[in-house]
């Protein structure tokens, strides 16, 4: 029958053996305190990120945020997740490389060896404060620090990239515009000096001045139309691009613009608009905003707006697909500008007509007079719109808010020698233990087999 064994017992084998126990600590102990004051140090530097508030306010966002099925990527729910990503993406990771030159500092033989590396010792996480760390890990401090903060102007050059919003679009083609507009100024004055020098004429009847001033006027009011008309087609292109993917995963059509447009009934009060943007644009000539005239025809062309959207939308329904209440509001506003500029066509070119009819030099002196006169009333349109985009831009981007810049950290992070020395000492002592009973066993069994030669 085996002998039970007691505590007693144990603890009198630990204390034999108490020697080996010892030893075995104090070599793991100094060990690893020798390891760790070898090794070389190693800094952790970090910087946080606060993430922005949904917002909503970007039309992007509006347009994103109306879509039939949610979860898709980009929606303002969705931020955290996406800088995360951004951050973890190889992108980011060789924007860092290539801005401090890590190839060289970590000794790499590529570019891929040294992203790999520094994605190896960069931490990035989310927070429960709404927040994002960015964490980095270098031989140098001061590495370290440059690190995270040089994610960070990453994350700002990355999504900068992707969010070419509408207003900034629109803002890119004003300034474009702008150029354009203030060098032909330039040159329509040009030509009216040389004009004047050459044949001694300097001034034009007062009708004639206010036929120009008049032509010049829906000029400009044509011109900032056609600007309009461009950013709301910019604006249902990428509504447009957006459903279409939607609808692909239902099995439905898309509404599109030619079904729009094929209706009857819309071509009908496309007409209707058409003649009411040409006489409202003569009204607001003759008489101004406030008139009783104006603002009867102005309720007239937003209740055939109001109409049109409604059959828009019972055309969607009635057809079965996939739309929402901005490309409705889109396609509306697309109709009626296209609308306002044939109008404004067809009511330039009338007084164009009347212009004709003056003398030969009257005339050449009158275009060029209002050549100017219009590039003076366009420049001062973009100039505006050119300001509210600047605006608008300025309120739709997403900021990347750096709540704490990454500092060079005074002390190490690795190796923790306490730490080390604590899991050597923990690991020793069971180690040592293990081999107490392992050589009392094993004394015990060999005492045993010679007992058995013995008898």
């Amino acid at each position: 029958m085996e002998e039970e064994i007691s505590l007693v017992d144990l603890i009198k084998v630990l204390r034999k053996r108490r020697t080996y126990i010892i030893t075995i600590f104090l070599l793991a102990v100094i060990g690893a305190y020798l390891f760790s004051k070898m090794s070389p140090k190693v800094y952790s530097a970090k910087a946080v990120i606060l993430l922005p508030s949904e917002k909503g306010s970007s039309i992007s966002a509006q347009l994103l945020q109306s879509l039939p099925i949610t979860g898709i990527v980009g929606l303002p729910s969705g931020v955290g997740a996406n800088y995360v990503a951004i951050l973890k993406s190889r992108s980011a990771a060789e924007y860092v490389v290539k801005r401090l030159n890590l190839q060289n500092a970590y000794e790499a033989k590529s570019l891929q060896q040294a992203i790999s590396i520094l994605q190896k010792s960069v931490k990035i996480s989310d927070t429960k404060e709404n927040t994002i760390e960015i964490s980095a890990e270098a031989k140098d401090p001061k590495l370290a620090a440059d690190i995270s903060n040089t994610y960070i102007s990453a994350l700002k050059d990355i999504t900068s990239r992707f969010m070419l919003s509408s207003a900034q679009r629109e803002r890119l083609f004003l300034e474009k515009r702008l150029k354009e507009t203030e060098r032909a100024l330039s040159e329509a004055e040009s030509r009216l000096k040389a004009f004047q020098d050459r044949y001694r004429l300097v001034s034009i009847s007062d009708e004639t001045k206010a036929l120009i001033e008049n032509m010049a006027n829906l000029q400009s009011q044509k011109e900032s139309t056609q600007i309009e008309l461009d950013a709301v087609n910019s604006q249902i292109s990428s509504l447009q691009s957006i459903l279409s993917a939607q609808a692909e995963l239902l099995g439905k059509d898309l509404l599109t613009i030619t079904t729009i447009s094929s209706d009857p009934k819309i071509q009908s009060w496309r007409e209707k608009l058409i003649e009411n943007e040409a006489n409202l644009a003569i009204l607001l000539q003759d008489y101004g905003e406030l008139h009783p005239k104006v603002v009867e025809l102005k309720q007239q062309i937003a209740e055939i707006k109001r109409v049109m959207k409604e059959e828009i939308e019972r055309l969607s329904k009635a057809l079965g697909t996939l739309s929402t209440p901005e490309l409705f509001d889109l396609s509306v506003k697309r109709i009626s500008l296209e609308a306002k500029l044939q109008g404004l066509t067809g009511l330039i070119e009338r007084y164009d007509e009347k212009l004709s009819k003056l003398p030969e030099l009257s005339l050449q002196l009158s275009r060029l007079m209002r050549d100017v006169k219009l590039q003076e009333a366009i420049y001062t349109t973009l100039s505006t719109q050119y300001e509210q985009a600047k605006i608008s831009e300025a309120r739709e981007s997403v900021e990347i808010q750096v709540l704490d810049y990454a500092i060079p950290p005074e002390k190490h992070s690795k190796p923790n020698t306490m730490l080390n020395m604590l899991i050597a000492g923990v690991a020793s002592l069971f180690l040592g233990i293990f081999l107490a009973f392992f050589l009392e066993f094993w004394k015990n069994l060999k005492e045993e087999l010679r007992k058995d030669e013995d008898s």
